[in-house]
């Protein structure tokens, strides 16, 4: 259904300029920000990622049972050990990955107040996504998130005038994705805890912190998703005339791009901890907030 949307809205462009409908063209570029790239914030920050493997632990009425280990160590716990052990932990933290996007296009008016647009848009990581911890000053955790995508919506929406050189405008139709993200570094909390087993630490609390990292450790993984596909998109904006053909624009993008992606494990601790073939929900989608200029032509 999609493809076939995508199919009539280019049609439907093409007739437009075929036939002379158009009133003004215009080409564009913008930058802009996108924020939670992947969706991935809650995983970086409070969530982590389990391991498909566990490790044995007690209850505190004494209870044996088992408890699933970690492949992605959350921020926030990372954090807790920190103050836990009073510096002899340390860690390192960024958040959530945020993406620069830059934004070319082709735009066209058509009959009294409406509009169609072709647009590229690129988006990588500008900051977030580093988070790295050492123990007495050993580096045992060091995680680089990584993030692009390339999409091209095709949009067509109405054009309202408020006065005569400032309009608000509103659209929607479909893209092509292409895209994914990545992640690469090293997980040796077990490291952690055997070293505090062995040194004669017995806090429960402590060694229950560092218990759960992936058995045996990752080191140099390096895992990588790559997407492609057509989703819906709409948009919403304002643009302002600064000079005979310039106007200034900004506007909210909303892109649905969301696929699941393979990806391949290549340290021994993330194929044994999450599995050979790993898959995970890709979510290149999101808002797109964007400023930028037009030139008449």
């Amino acid at each position: 259904m999609v493809r076939n949307i995508t199919k009539a809205l280019l049609v439907f462009a093409v007739l437009c300029s075929s036939f002379g409908l158009s009133a003004k063209s215009y080409i564009t570029g913008g930058l802009g920000l996108q924020f939670d790239l992947g969706s991935l914030g809650d995983t970086i920050a409070t969530d982590g990622l389990d391991s498909s493997t566990n490790y044995s632990t007690t209850a505190t009425d004494g209870t044996p049972g088992a408890l699933p280990r970690r492949a992605i160590i959350p921020e926030n716990r990372l954090l807790s050990l920190q103050h836990t052990t009073m510096g002899l932990i340390s860690a390192k933290t960024s958040g959530a990955m945020t993406g620069l996007v830059m934004s070319l296009g082709y735009e066209q008016d058509f009959g009294k107040a409406f509009f169609w647009r072709v647009n590229a848009h690129y988006t990588r990581k500008v900051m977030g996504g580093d988070t790295n911890a050492k123990f007495l000053g050993q580096g045992f955790y060091d995680i680089t998130w990584d993030y692009h995508a390339v999409q091209v919506p095709v949009n067509v929406g109405i054009k309202l005038s408020v006065t005569e050189d400032t309009s608000f405008y509103i659209g929607a139709g479909v893209h092509y994705f292409n895209g994914g993200w990545s992640l690469a570094g090293s997980n040796r909390l077990s490291s952690v805890h055997d070293a505090l087993v062995a040194a004669g630490v017995s806090s429960t609390t402590l060694l229950g912190l560092v218990a759960d990292g992936t058995n045996p450790p990752a080191n140099w993984e390096k895992t990588t998703f790559q997407v492609s596909g057509v989703a819906p998109n709409w948009l919403i904006g304002a643009q302002s005339r600064i000079s005979d053909k310039g106007h200034i624009y900004m506007e909210v993008e909303t892109l649905f791009s969301f696929k699941y992606g393979i990806a391949h494990p290549r340290s021994e601790g993330g194929a044994q901890g999450l599995a050979p073939s790993v898959a995970y929900p890709q979510v290149l989608g999101g808002n797109q907030y964007r400023f930028g200029y037009k030139h008449e032509i």
